[in-house]
Order: C-alpha cells, then sequence, then structure tokens
C-alpha cells in the first residue's frame, strides 16, 4: 500500500492560526492554540530561564513495526531558537490535535507558491527526486535555446532557495564567444565555471555553480535577472 505522505515533504497541524520564525536550522512555528502548543511541548523539560515556545514542522519517518502507523518527529525549540528536544510521534496523536483530523502539506503548499511567484519569467515541467533531495526544473522563457533556457531549484526546509546551472550545460568553443560571455556576466551575482572537454578540438563545457538566495522574494528577484543574462548569451553568444 503506498504512504500518502511523501517522505520529501515536511506537514504541519491543520490550525486556524500560526506565528511562523526562521530559526538556526529550518521554519519554526507557534500554534496560537495554547493547550496545542503544551501538548505538544510536554515532554520537554520547562523553567523560567529556557521556555518551549516553537516547533518544527513534522518530518515523515518510517512506520512504527508493531502498529503499522505512520510517525513522525519534530523539533522542539525556545524562544530564541535553541533546539530544546525532539519528539517522535504517532499520525493518530497528529491528526487529534489538527483541524479535521488532516495534516497539511506544508511543502507542497510552499512549492506551489514558488510556481506561482515565477510563472512570468517560464514553466516548471519536471520535478525529481535526488536520494533525501529534490529540485525543480525550470525552462526560462520558450524563446532560449532548450538547453541554455534550463535552470534548476532547490527549495530548502529553512525557507530559503538554491539555485543553478548544471544539469543541463552549454558548450561555447571560441575564444572570442567565451569573451562575450565574460563580459555579459561580469558584475553579476554569478559565477561561470569553465571546464575543458577533451575533443579533436578547443571546447568548453559552461556551468552556473549552486547561489543560494534567503526567501521567495530573493528568488525572484535572482530568476529575473538570470533570464536577463541568459537572454543576452542567446542573442549575442555563439554556442556549439
Amino acid at each position: 500500500m503506498k504512504n500518502k505522505y511523501n517522505k520529501y515533504h515536511n506537514y504541519q497541524l491543520n490550525a486556524l492560526s500560526t506565528t511562523p520564525k526562521k530559526g538556526h536550522d529550518g521554519l519554526m512555528l507557534r500554534y496560537h492554540s495554547k493547550n496545542t502548543m503544551d501538548s505538544l511541548c510536554e515532554a520537554v523539560i520547562n523553567n523560567d530561564y529556557c521556555k518551549p515556545t516553537y516547533i518544527s514542522q513534522f518530518y515523515v519517518l518510517p512506520k512504527d513495526e508493531k502498529s503499522g502507523e505512520q510517525m513522525f518527529n519534530f523539533k522542539i525549540y525556545d524562544e530564541d531558537g535553541f533546539q530544546m528536544g525532539s519528539r517522535n510521534v504517532k499520525e493518530s496523536y497528529l491528526l487529534y490535535l489538527s483541524l479535521s483530523n488532516q495534516l497539511v502539506d506544508a511543502t507542497l503548499l510552499k512549492n506551489e507558491e514558488m510556481k506561482e511567484a515565477l510563472k512570468e519569467y517560464g514553466g516548471f515541467y519536471m520535478l525529481e527526486q535526488i536520494e533525501d533531495d529534490y529540485l525543480f526544473e525550470m525552462k526560462i522563457n520558450d524563446s532560449i535555446d532548450n538547453e541554455l533556457g534550463i535552470i534548476d531549484i532547490y527549495p530548502e526546509d529553512n525557507g530559503s532557495y538554491t539555485l543553478e546551472k548544471d544539469r543541463v550545460r552549454f558548450y561555447v568553443s571560441e575564444l572570442h564567444e567565451i569573451e562575450k560571455l565574460l563580459s555579459i556576466f561580469y558584475g553579476s551575482v554569478f559565477s561561470l565555471k569553465f571546464s575543458r572537454v577533451f575533443v579533436k578540438w578547443v571546447r568548453y563545457e559552461v556551468t552556473i555553480p549552486r547561489i543560494k538566495v534567503a526567501d521567495l522574494s530573493e528568488l525572484k528577484e535572482t530568476v529575473r535577472t538570470l533570464k536577463y543574462l541568459l537572454e543576452k548569451v542567446d542573442k549575442q553568444v555563439k554556442l556549439d
């Protein structure tokens, strides 16, 4: 039987209101229901100097061997975002605390928000899971050469994003074309990596190494800039 919870996704309670906060190792949440927070944090020792205030989203664990019930893990933080402990709990426990007895797929909501924010710059046509990570392959503007216009975006658990152009690469041979390429990217936030391809003529493989952005707003601006630069490359540089 297929697991209804995606192991690459994070989940949270279906609650009326929450307060999100970016922590040291990811997004933290505080549910506005005191009873809910007290129940989630009951396993952590409370004192006057360090009180449990936030929890992480819920991470999918393997099912319990005895009961066969889905297990989840979450971390508990103090007001300053320092971890105080963690808990492994059963699905039934979280459903009891959640409205409508359902958990919210927080990763899915975040991904849809990203697609909506970037739709004016291109489209997403592939989601690939790689070991414990996953990426979105984005095609920037149909007017750009197919291979040149494909970039990869990795959403992070803490609300940040990583962007690169590595899996689908492009190639250049002539020195003056390389100089054009460098002049286009000169002064931008992006780097270019050239790797020699050993064939009978001089040929270089070009990639754009990873760049990390803090949030969706910065991702949108970074993709907009990269789209502009790649459009210039498409028009001005003769690629192989």
